[in-house]
């Protein structure tokens, strides 16, 4: 018998074990199991040790919080101030709802790395491309950290050995206000005696290209690479040695990159490798000495709960072109970010070029129009030494296929792979159901995000000349991210992202970090800002990142109130991107709905942050602004024809336009339509759908997320999972059917120049829908502490299942029809409440829970254990239940 909570995956910061944080109060969080049904958490208490030895004894000598009589699952640490460089044990239990106490959680640990700015020793060197530093340990190594940053991307290595997994580290920053460091356990490539730290510099997004390659336009760079970092070493007597950069490291200035740049690639000569360069003994009497430089200028952060870029696979040709002598195209089947890894044995001097793209002609040949400015080539000189394994440092592609000329040969399709490169993130939710349409745009929605989801920041592509962090993108996908991947801590980095960006005025730019001068933001981009913070609450719950992003929030709302007109948003720089057949068009929906309509949802968006954070005045004052927006929208756009479709043009004349679908369910969404208009408005964007646009969704990427959500929220869900599934043009079915394995920026399948990525996240938006509409799995309050789950069933579906690994725990739901059986089968974690909405099949509606009736002739008949309460909700029937796994099965009795 089960006695009290089991706690299993306790976390500091939501990651398990993490090395080098520098959060001064980290946050701790747990899940929790119980074999019974209904159970909660009725207090917890978490303890901090200074040894493993204390915390086996339950013994917090450093914080010991006592019995708390709470359901919270995430606290933070409120014990004495933490120290540098120290490694903390911990511990939690947690008494149940009828009191018991459980056991303590397996001992869990997080070691702090740099928590005061000036204990950072480490000065900026630069001057060459490989660094290096021979020193010496007269003593046992117990252990070694290293601390280590290079801008814009270095490698680490000690001792011939590359430390780490991490690539294209570190992610992408505002860099003179935020650099980010990495830390590594290096323990066991240290050792007593003679030993040699190695730094390989690119220039990534920091330094500009090399003076021989052609700059893209209108980039943002920085300064020339440069690199800090320190390697602490303690030894078996008890002292601690520390190595820095400074001016005794010897610089390579010429090596053998010739250059690198994400845009164009890489081009390297093997000839000019110094080999043994990182190995003790090597003769580095040519080497010059390092210079030490101007910081960047930002403040330090660590990287340690912040997951990071890696190679997360491979995959080998799955076809093979010859379109000419010599060119050798390959197609990976999957269109993917990362590069291409190339074996060959050749002469010295032999050079050979692997170039990319997403889409190949007729003949089989590369087409690189798409890609615009990009070189994306790689190229290397062989030094004639065996066989040599090929791949570049610093650079990735966007790319399904790749060429390879100046082979020494003919490659074989073993001589050839592509290597995933991907953010290391915790696979969180997944679904599946009877449409092999949903299961493919989920699956295409998968890889646009990973493949996005990269660097630190969210692209909006990963191909041509722009790979930027466009906020619009950003916020829109961010809903489907949070259900499939644990995003906290990475949209926690994106959000300081955008503050780092934001002027004295209050205004950001469309793209974060400001790599481009984009200033200010369309109020539709610029909403990331506080979209996503409030996304974090509701998902996470959490309130850090609130309290953090709260001024700079205020101040961005402040900004585009100051050119708001009778309370209507005339400003706009893009408005309904990218619908069918266009990439602006006015009539699609008029750029000042939307803009107002944004300006609306982020002012109640404040109001409802402000009462989180205890702000009552702000709370008052965004409220009452949200109602003088929302009347003068009502004032402005509803129109005696039902449509929010009046288009005022630049030069004054008014154009009364045709039924929107964006138009018309924005408002339908946020509840601001007039409720004596509210039917015709539905039944004018139904009509739209299924009569004249044979139910096609005929939006941008604004209409693709809200739509189908006002469908459903208004009954036409049959109609809604048409719409969506549809497999001509223009849908996501559509984009399935012409072969994309990633979404594209465009309905159109377009392969020639201009603005037509094959590989685009923002249409992603759909896949948050059919977790929250199709499966009906959603929070009701912050963390899913309530659980709403409510399927909407269209009548082409069969089945569905999804679920999701929130921060109490598992949820899932599936639903499948059987016969004239409908069997829903709900999971709660422990310490969580759900309401199930159970759709009735007809008058005589019977419920059944395992083997009990629960619910017949319109009344309760008996409750199982864990069921707390059951109300009728005229066409559906609402459980309550607490934690456990409950299978409801629906019939109607003729």
């Amino acid at each position: 018998m089960v006695h009290g909570l089991r706690i299993i995956d306790a976390r500091v910061e939501f990651t398990v074990n993490p090395l080098g944080i520098d959060e001064s109060k980290p946050r701790f969080s747990w899940i929790l199991e119980h074999e019974e049904r209904g159970q909660y958490q009725s207090a917890y208490r978490v303890i901090v040790s200074s040894s493993l030895e204390n915390a086996v004894k339950g013994i917090g000598d450093v914080w010991d919080s006592g019995k708390v009589n709470s359901r919270d699952q995430v606290i933070k640490y409120n014990g004495p101030p933490l120290s540098s460089f120290t490694k903390y044990y911990w511990r939690v239990k947690a008494w149940d709802s009828n009191g018991v106490e459980g056991d303590w959680s397996d001992v869990q640990w997080f070691e702090t790395a740099v928590l005061k700015p000036e204990e950072w020793s480490g000065k900026w060197i630069g001057g060459g491309q490989l660094l290096r530093r021979s020193f010496r340990v007269e003593g046992s190594v117990i252990e070694a950290k290293a601390y280590v940053t290079g801008l814009g991307y270095y490698e680490l290595r000690i001792n011939g050995e590359r430390v780490g997994d991490r690539v294209l580290d570190p992610p992408w920053s505002e860099y003179d206000k935020t650099v980010y460091y990495s830390v590594y356990d290096v323990t066991n490539l240290v050792k007593s005696g003679e030993n040699v730290i190695g730094l390989i510099l690119g220039r990534g997004r920091y330094g500009p290209v090399s003076p021989n390659r052609a700059q893209i336009p209108g980039l943002k760079y920085y300064d020339e690479p440069k690199a800090s970092a320190m390697i602490r070493i303690r030894l078996s007597d008890g002292s601690v040695i520390t190595i820095n950069t400074d001016e005794s490291w010897k610089c390579l200035v010429k090596g053998p990159i010739l250059y690198d740049d994400i845009y164009n690639g890489y081009r390297y000569d093997a000839r000019l490798e110094p080999y043994g360069w990182d190995k003790a003994g090597f003769d580095d009497s040519n080497w010059v000495q390092c210079s030490v430089v101007k910081p960047p200028g930002g403040r330090l952060r660590s990287t340690a709960a912040v997951p990071g870029t890696k190679v997360k696979g491979t995959l080998k040709p799955r076809e093979y072109y010859n379109p000419r002598p010599g060119v050798y195209v390959f197609d990976f089947g999957q269109n993917i970010t990362g590069w291409v890894r190339l074996r060959v044995r050749g002469s010295s001097g032999v050079e050979v070029k692997v170039r990319h793209s997403e889409v190949i002609n007729s003949d089989g040949s590369l087409n690189v129009e798409n890609i615009r400015g990009a070189e994306a080539t790689d190229t290397y000189i062989l030094s004639g030494r065996d066989v040599e394994v090929l791949e570049p440092r610093f650079t990735y592609h966007g790319f399904r296929y790749a060429e390879v000329t100046g082979y020494p040969g003919v490659p074989s399709i073993d001589d050839v792979e592509a290597v995933i490169v991907q953010t290391d993130f915790e696979s969180t939710g997944s679904i599946a159901t009877s449409s092999k349409i949903i299961n493919d745009i989920h699956r295409i929605t998968w890889w646009s995000l990973r493949a996005n989801l990269l660097n630190g920041i969210q692209t909006d592509c990963p191909q041509r000349d722009e790979r930027m962090g466009w906020l619009g993108d950003a916020w829109l996908s961010s809903d489907s991210a949070v259900f499939n991947f644990n995003m906290v801590k990475y949209y926690e980095k994106f959000i300081r992202d955008i503050i780092d960006s934001q002027r004295d005025d209050g205004s950001i730019p469309d793209t974060v970090p400001p790599y481009w001068n984009t200033y200010p933001a369309d109020p539709a981009w610029g909403t990331a800002l506080i979209y996503i913070p409030w996304l974090l609450y509701v998902h996470y719950g959490d309130v850090e990142i609130l309290e953090e992003a709260y001024e700079a929030m205020k101040k961005w709302w402040s900004f585009l109130n100051s050119r708001v007109k009778d309370n209507v948003l005339y400003f706009s720089k893009y408005g309904e991107w990218v619908p069918p057949g266009r990439v602006f068009s006015a009539e699609y929906c008029p750029p000042e709905i939307l803009s107002t309509w944004i300006l609306y949802r982020d002012t109640l968006t404040l109001a409802q942050i402000a009462k989180v954070l205890g702000r009552g005045e702000d709370a008052s004052f965004f409220t009452k602004r949200a109602e003088e927006i929302r009347d003068a929208f009502n004032r402005v756009f509803l129109t005696e024809r039902g449509y929010y479709s009046k288009y005022t043009a630049p030069d004054g004349s008014v154009r009364m336009l045709g039924g929107s679908q964006t138009c018309n369910a924005l408002p339908l969404y946020l509840d601001m339509v007039p409720g004596n208009r509210v039917n015709d408005i539905v039944k004018a964007l139904a009509h739209n759908i299924e009569a004249d646009w044979d139910r096609h969704l005929v939006v941008g990427i604004f209409g693709a997320k809200y739509v189908p959500e006002v469908l459903v929220k208004y009954g036409y869900v049959d109609l809604a999972y048409r719409a969506v599934t549809q497999e001509s043009y223009p849908g996501w079915g559509y984009m399935i059917k012409e072969g994309a394995t990633t979404l594209w920026e465009r309905w159109e399948k377009l392969t020639g120049a201009g603005m037509n990525s094959h590989n685009h996240h923002m249409f992603g938006s759909i896949d948050a829908w059919f977790y929250r509409d199709l499966a009906g799995l959603m929070t009701l309050e912050p963390g899913f502490s309530r659980i709403m789950i409510k399927p909407n069933i269209p009548s082409e579906l069969r089945y569905c299942s999804a679920s999701l690994y929130t921060v109490r725990g598992l949820t899932s739901v599936e639903w499948s029809r059987v016969n004239d059986e409908l069997v829903v089968t709900v999971t709660v974690p422990v310490n969580s409440t759900a309401e199930v909405h159970l759709p009735k099949l007809g008058e005589s509606t019977v419920v059944r829970e395992g083997d009990k009736v629960l619910w017949s002739g319109g009344k309760v008949v008996e409750v199982s254990p864990g069921v707390l309460s059951v109300k009728d909700a005229g066409d559906r029937i609402v459980v309550e239940v607490g934690s456990g796994r409950f299978i409801f099965t629906i019939k109607t009795i003729n």
